[in-house]
């Protein structure tokens, strides 16, 4: 679903923007200056040689910023560019992490980089679709290679207008001080076009003129605000960049730092955000330059040419200026909110939005409502009041023949979040679920009688304050207090629309009511053993309900990444701990199953206290990493085998009598004995054998270590044995 969101996203159409463009003749005179300086690069200036290296990622972005990466790809590459418009990449190394994506993120860009911000034409920093055949005999470019109007060319007058102009940096090199002017550029509407528009801000040298910094995103100009790419309805698609540029050899403002990102939210899937981004870094730059000056030639259009080094080559390069993940992570999608569409800006007039936070909140299947179905309105205010949103959904269970819903209102003042709900929810009782995980049974559920979840009818009013600590990604404290119900539920079901056997019974839970408090913790939460984003991740939560039902709850979350090399580090604890003189069934920890731990039955262990560990060590040969040409654009990643040893394993315990009452409570309305069992001990699998795909799937043996058991054949997707 990221592919395919990423594939179809639309970019943003531009909002108008009256005359004159303009906003005094200081800035016209600026602008002038600077379309005459970058009209075409130095006269003497007749080419470079650069090193680039490039990572893109594919991510989600949740409702709070937090990004969690599926997939990282690391290029290395040499360029060459010359005046006449050519512009050569040669690839010299690649590796990559992978959650199993199939396709490479090549078939999205055929060209991830800018020669120079020189002319009166933009390519984006990432071209989308196949570049054009040399050997077409005319030259009309695919409609997926967008071709930007230079904020500085000739024809600017017809597309933008111009404000600012005002002193914003002052830097010290050792020759001289060079002040950055900034210029606000927007976009103005005139005739349909094919023709994109750079929308954001430039910083210029104001002694020479030239650009040293561009930020903001891309759109297509059209009238009447409709863009030209045929749109899907609920699809939203922007395409941000910022291009920096450093002074080389004191004379030539050349690329230094290049980023493009690919944001697209589809509306029936929440607002969760699909991000593709690519960051490249140029060095080592050597300059081609020439008594005999050039002619300037500010339409010549630049051909890209992307070609790879031989495959062993590509595979056994060593000479990495940047640890795997280490360049995309150093950024973050919020980074160009202040140049976000309309849908997705904190400013602007209020704006009501039929559409769910999550996709839960508008449909869903499961054995205890059946169908469910239900609509969501959001409010923002916006401008009218900073930051003040409210909301609510309701929605109808079909085979339960119940409402359920609930509403919202928060208000955002950075780097604080507040926020009021209540809301009746068919709650989940899983334990140590991974983010983004889905909250029901789903698809699986309707149509293979596939529910690996219990649930509790909940009914909940809390307040809550989060305060972020540096970016989203860096670490957020939440502190939640109010009030709760928990009504017992049953399946209603026997089994799904089509397909598989029979849905098991609902585990059991205790009726009451109760004063909720809650307090989380998170450092790095992007980092986890189910995601490919390096780096040290925790969490740590605590909650505590007095009432009718009166439980203490904590539960703590370590996980660690590293990439050295070839040599890949894995580590991720989870543990918990449950106490009170009579704890809710649906309060125990309960493990077991693909989802928590391997080759045991469904939730076949609970307790009170319980822990999960998971461990890996792998290693990626230098074979076969380079990604190949299926079909057209279509690469898929290459065979990347590797060699890969992990242990993970579980352990719960039922510390005293009520603890095991609550497990006796479980399965009490079927069964006469505990449908879950401590795991007397610490149960684990260790497996190892190879992996292929940069660890996309593997194949290889494992065996129980707690007790004899003899060796077995396993494979499937993912590095996890």
């Amino acid at each position: 679903m990221v592919l395919s969101l990423l594939v179809f996203a639309q970019l943003a159409a531009a909002p108008a923007a009256p005359n004159p463009s303009y906003s005094s003749e200081r800035v016209r005179d600026l602008v002038a200056r600077a379309s005459i300086a970058n009209r075409a690069p130095p006269p003497e200036l007749r080419g470079y040689r650069a090193r680039v290296e490039t990572e893109f990622s594919l991510s989600l972005r949740d409702t709070l910023g937090r990004e969690r990466a599926a997939q990282i790809e690391q290029l290395s590459s040499k360029v060459e560019w010359t005046r006449d418009g050519k512009y050569d990449m040669h690839v010299v190394g690649y590796r990559s992490q992978s959650l199993g994506a199939p396709i490479s993120t090549l078939s999205f860009v055929q060209g991830w980089t800018e020669p120079t911000l020189y002319g009166d034409r933009l390519l984006l920093g990432v071209q989308l679709g196949a570049p054009p055949d040399p050997k077409a005999k005319t030259k009309k470019r695919p409609g997926s290679w967008i071709v930007a109007v230079h904020p500085f060319s000739y024809d600017r007058d017809r597309y933008y207008k111009f404000t600012g102009g005002d002193t914003v940096v002052v830097m010290q090199t050792a020759s001289r001080t060079i002040r950055l002017v900034r210029v606000h550029v927007t976009p103005r509407l005139g005739d349909a076009t094919r023709l994109a528009a750079f929308e954001g801000e430039i910083d210029l040298d104001a002694d020479r003129q030239q650009i040293v910094r561009m930020r903001g995103q891309f759109v297509v100009l059209a009238e009447k605000g409709r863009p030209t790419l045929s749109p899907l309805p609920g699809l939203v698609g922007v395409v941000y960049c910022e291009f920096v540029n450093a002074e080389i050899d004191g004379r030539y403002w050349l690329p230094a730092f290049q980023r493009t990102e690919l944001q697209s939210n589809f509306a029936l899937l929440g607002q969760t955000r699909a991000v593709m981004r690519s960051v490249s870094h140029f060095s080592d730059h050597i300059i081609y330059t020439s008594d005999t000056l050039a002619v300037a030639d500010a339409r010549r259009e630049t051909e890209h040419r992307t070609t790879w080094a031989p495959s062993d080559s590509v595979s056994r390069f060593k000479d990495w200026t940047e640890a795997l993940g280490s360049a995309t992570f150093d950024v973050n999608a919020n980074d160009f909110e202040d140049v976000a569409p309309d849908i997705w800006k904190q400013t602007g007039r209020p704006r009501l939005d039929i559409a769910p936070t999550k996709t839960d909140n508008i449909f869903r299947y499961n054995r205890v409502e059946g169908l469910y179905t239900g609509l969501e309105l959001n409010l923002r205010m916006r401008s009218a009041a900073p930051g003040l949103s409210a909301g609510g959904s309701l929605g109808w269970a079909w085979t339960e023949r119940t409402l359920r819903g609930g509403a919202h209102i928060a208000l955002r003042r950075d780097p604080w979040r507040t926020g009021i709900r209540a809301e009746r929810q068919l709650a989940n009782t899983n334990d140590f679920t991974p983010p983004l995980n889905p909250e029901s049974g789903g698809l699986a559920a309707m149509f293979g009688s596939v529910d690996d979840f219990d649930y509790v009818d909940r009914r909940i009013a809390l307040a809550s304050v989060t305060r972020v600590i540096g970016v989203s990604d860096a670490a957020l404290v939440t502190i939640q207090g109010g009030a709760g119900s928990d009504r017992a539920e049953v399946s209603r079901l026997e089994h799904g629309v089509a397909g598989g056997g029979s849905f098991r019974p609902n585990r059991g839970s205790a009726d009451g009511d109760y004063a909720l408090g809650v307090f989380e913790a998170e450092l790095h939460p992007g980092v986890s053993g189910d995601f490919v984003q390096p780096g040290v991740g925790a969490r740590l939560h605590y909650e505590i309900g007095r009432g009718t039902l009166e439980w203490q709850r904590a539960e703590v979350l370590l996980a660690g990444r590293r990439y050295l090399g070839p040599i890949g580090l894995l580590l991720q604890a989870d543990a918990g701990a449950v106490w009170g003189d009579v704890i809710p069934p649906q309060q125990l920890f309960e493990v077991g199953g693909s989802g928590t731990l391997p080759g045991y039955d469904y939730k076949e262990f609970a307790g009170d206290r319980a822990a999960l560990l998971r461990g890996q060590l792998s290693y990626a040969f230098p074979l076969w990493r380079m990604p190949h040409r299926l079909w057209r654009t279509l690469f898929v990643p290459g065979v990347a085998p590797g060699i890969a040893a992990g242990l993970q394993g579980g352990w719960t315990s039922l510390t005293n009598d009520a603890a095991r009452a609550a497990v006796s409570a479980l399965g009490a309305a079927w069964s006469t004995t505990p449908i879950s069992r401590p795991t007397d001990g610490f149960r684990a699998t260790f497996g190892f054998g190879l992996t292929f795909f940069s660890g996309s799937a593997h194949v290889g043996i494992a065996r129980p270590v707690d007790h004899k058991a003899p060796w077995r054949f396993v494979g499937g997707l993912g590095h996890t044995f």
